[in-house]
C-alpha cells in the first residue's frame, strides 16, 4: 500500500440500472467505500517509530492508511494539527502557553534517552561532561586516535540545544561559543543531524535512542559520565537525559486518530516502543 497516496474518493450513486451488469458494477462501487487517512507529523525523534507503529496498525486496520509527514518539527506540527492539516502531531516538549490556547490536547505516550552519538565506525564509546565542555569550547580538537573532532550542532532555539546547555554552566558557555565559530556544522532536523553524524568523519552531536534504533542508524550512543544511555537507566534517573514524547490532537480528533493512539497504548504498541528505545512513564 502506498502510504503517501491520498485516499481515493468513490462517488456514491443510486444503484437503479435495469441491466444486470450495470447493477453488479454499481453494487461494487457502492460497497467499496473510501479509505480513511491519518497524517502524522512532528519531531524527527518520533517519526521512525511512528512508521513502525503505522505498519502494524494498518495491517490490523486495512481501511485506514497512515502517512508520516517530515520536516515539521514540534512547533510546526502543533500548528498543523490545530488547523486540521494533519490529524496527529508528535512532539518532544510540552505545549507552550500560547499553543495551549489553540484548542489542542496533549498526551505523553513515552520517553526515550537523549544521547550524544558518534558513527558506529568510531572507536569512541564514552564521554564526560568535562570532555564535552572541552570539545565544544575547542580546547580539545582531536579524538584519542588523533583524528579531528567535528561537532554537529542544532539551531540555538532547538530543544536539543537547550537540553545540552542544561547539562552544566560550563557546557552552556562552551556551546554558545561553538555556535559562533566559523565553519561549524548546523543540522536543522533530527534526521539531518543523524545523517551528518553517520557521514562526517569524527563527528559528535546530539540524537535520541528512539531515532537511532527505529531508523536503524549506523550510530553509537555514548556513555555519559560512565552511564549507559538505556531506557532503564534513564527511567531510574542514573542516566540524566531523556526526551518526553507527546501526541497532540486537534479540537475535534477523528475516530481513526483515536484508534491509532489507543493502539500505541496497547500491549502490541508498547512492545514496539520498548523494542525501539522507549519506556512508558
Amino acid at each position: 500500500m502506498d502510504r503517501n497516496r491520498p485516499p481515493g474518493h468513490l462517488s456514491s450513486r443510486l444503484c437503479t440500472g435495469a441491466r444486470a451488469v450495470a447493477l453488479l458494477l454499481m453494487l461494487a462501487f457502492c460497497g467499496a467505500g473510501a479509505a480513511e487517512e491519518i497524517r502524522i507529523g512532528g519531531t524527527g525523534a518520533a517519526l521512525g517509530t511512528m512508521q513502525l507503529l503505522a505498519d502494524k496498525f494498518t495491517r490490523n486496520n486495512p481501511g485506514i492508511t497512515v502517512a508520516t509527514v517530515g520536516n515539521l518539527g514540534s512547533a510546526g506540527a502543533i500548528k498543523a494539527v490545530a488547523s486540521g492539516a494533519i490529524e496527529l502531531a508528535v512532539t518532544s516538549r510540552p505545549l507552550t502557553e500560547s499553543e495551549g490556547r489553540l484548542g489542542v490536547s496533549q498526551l505523553e505516550y513515552a520517553r526515550t534517552p537523549f544521547v550524544f552519538a558518534v558513527s558506529a565506525k568510531s572507536a569512541v564509546s564514552a564521554i564526560t561532561r568535562r570532555e564535552l565542555s572541552d570539545i565544544y569550547s575547542g580546547k580539545t580538537a582531536n579524538w584519542p586516535d588523533g583524528s579531528t573532532i567535528r561537532v554537529v550542532l542544532r539551531p540555538a532555539s532547538d530543544v536539543d540545544t537547550v537540553m545540552v546547555k542544561d547539562l552544566s554552566p560550563a557546557i552552556a558557555q562552551a556551546l554558545s561559543a561553538a555556535e559562533k565559530r566559523p565553519g561549524v556544522k548546523f543540522a536543522v532536523t533530527d534526521q539531518d543531524a543523524a545523517g551528518d553524524l553517520e557521514r562526517i568523519p569524527g563527528a559528535i552531536g546530539p540524537s535520541s535512542l528512539a531515532l537511532m534504533l527505529s531508523e536503524r542508524r549506523a550510530l553509537r550512543a555514548l556513555k555519559l559520565d560512565g552511564v549507559e544511555p538505556t531506557p532503564a537507566n534513564a527511567a531510574a534517573k542514573t542516566y540524566p537525559l531523556f526526551k518526553q514524547l507527546f501526541f497532540v490532537t486537534g479540537e475535534k480528533p477523528t475516530a481513526s486518530a483515536g484508534r491509532f493512539v489507543d493502539f500505541v497504548r496497547s500491549a502490541a504498541g508498547r512492545k514496539i516502543l520498548a523494542d525501539n528505545g522507549h519506556w512508558i512513564p
